[in-house]
């Protein structure tokens, strides 16, 4: 993934001493990010200025780094974890692109830090390494941004990245792998990807861990059991206004069949355009945590998702009713025994959603036309798939656990 690029090539020479296309556009974008920062309301929207010039702890740190909110859940509980198994573990930095993340994360957990990430620019690198002094990086899913790989294979004399709950579809040209020392991926098909990328055959064995979503269940111990005595029918999580079409269609659906709807929107900022659109189709609106038949609750702050799918007997996956949109987290529901369907399309995850399908862990429908509370899986296949899954995430997780350990008593 690449965003904001730099401007000073020589930085990256320094790593890299192959003038290549990347260096190019890192220097194109560069420019672009400083004058979008001068515009109040693009710097308000995205804190260009914050990851250009940073306000970054003092370190060292052990660096984690994810973009969307559920990659960054998924760090937050890996970031607990291993201060609890890895020995002097460093303190923990948590760094991500979004806004609407870093506001939800800041205060929520005493002993790791949270900041806006830095801008994949030689200046904003240079602010950040000279502050949080990073031993190591932890990299959730995709995050393969080409100055940070530099930036840390300059700072170690082994390889210091780690991949983990890795997701790949294809190579930026001249990307050098040689930083990253471990990648457990979450499917085959990412670890072939991958492995046909690295041309030079810099990276050391890649191995398939599972999608670490389910990290803290598969810690947990805890069985897959479907909530007792549900109050809410159909939870509708993490919907997009573009994908309004589908949903409605589903929610007079379940209207006319006189389920209890609750509807959490993906953007907290478009709750007030789905409470519009729903009334103008005279249904009645609650505000959560009001559920009662025949009506639609809309959730209008972030974090309610555990206390939603406490009492959920059936959930529907938002980023998977348009094709412009990437699929949302489908392990938090099936995790909870709740039955679980998604829309037709998977962006981003559509190898492990076929095979989910195929082993009936979800229901995928191709048309909302056939949308029934009768269409969701039974929670048999689900306990099955997922006990698997668990095994996988456990071994993969402890040789991050080896990795780290061995890295850091090899630093001093």
């Amino acid at each position: 993934m690449i965003m904001h690029y730099g401007l000073d090539l020589d930085y990256f020479v320094s790593f890299n001493p192959m003038i290549n296309p990347i260096n190019i556009v890192r220097g194109a974008i560069g420019i672009a990010a400083t004058a979008a920062a001068k515009v109040p309301a693009v710097e308000k929207k995205f804190r260009i200025a914050e990851r250009l010039d940073g306000n970054w702890p003092e370190g060292p740190f052990l660096w984690l780094h994810g973009a969307s909110l559920g990659e960054c859940k998924m760090l937050l509980r890996l970031a607990e974890f291993l201060q609890q198994d890895v020995p002097l573990c460093p303190q923990i930095l948590i760094t991500t692109q979004k806004t609407e993340v870093f506001e939800f994360f800041k205060n929520a957990a005493p002993g790791i830090a949270f900041a806006m990430a830095p801008a994949d620019t030689p200046a904003a690198l240079t602010k950040f390494l000279s502050r949080v002094k990073p031993l190591a990086l932890v990299l959730g899913e995709n995050e393969l941004w080409p100055g940070y790989l530099a930036a840390m294979k300059g700072l170690s004399l082994k390889p210091s990245v780690a991949i983990v709950s890795g997701r790949f579809r294809r190579a930026l040209p001249f990307l050098d792998y040689s930083a990253i020392g471990f990648a457990s991926m979450q499917t085959g098909a990412d670890q072939a990807r991958l492995q046909a990328a690295d041309r030079g055959g810099l990276l050391p064995q890649v191995f398939i861990g599972g999608d670490w979503k389910l990290l803290s269940w598969a810690m947990s111990k805890k069985e897959v059991a479907a909530p007792e005595n549900p109050t809410i029918d159909t939870a509708f999580l993490s919907m997009h206004m573009a994908e309004w079409t589908s949903v409605i269609r589903m929610v007079k659906t379940a209207i006319k069949q006189g389920d209890s709807v609750v509807l959490m929107p993906r953007r907290i900022s478009e709750a007030e355009d789905f409470r519009k659109a729903l009334r103008e189709q005279d249904i009645i609106v609650t505000e959560w945590p009001l559920v009662q038949k025949g009506a639609v609750t809309l959730v209008s702050s972030f974090g309610k998702t555990a206390e939603i799918l406490a009492t959920t007997k059936n959930a529907v996956v938002g980023g998977s009713f348009s094709p412009g949109l990437g699929i949302h987290d489908f392990w938090e529901p099936l995790q909870n025994g709740v039955a679980t369907c998604v829309g037709p399309y998977s962006k981003g995850q559509k190898e492990t959603v076929c095979a989910l399908v195929r082993e009936g862990v979800l229901t995928q429908l191709q048309s909302t036309a056939f949308f029934s509370s009768k269409n969701f899986p039974d929670i048999g296949p689900v306990k099955s798939f997922l006990e698997r899954e668990r095994e996988k995430i456990i071994r993969s997780y402890g040789k991050l656990v080896e990795f780290l350990t061995i890295l850091l008593i090899e630093q001093g």
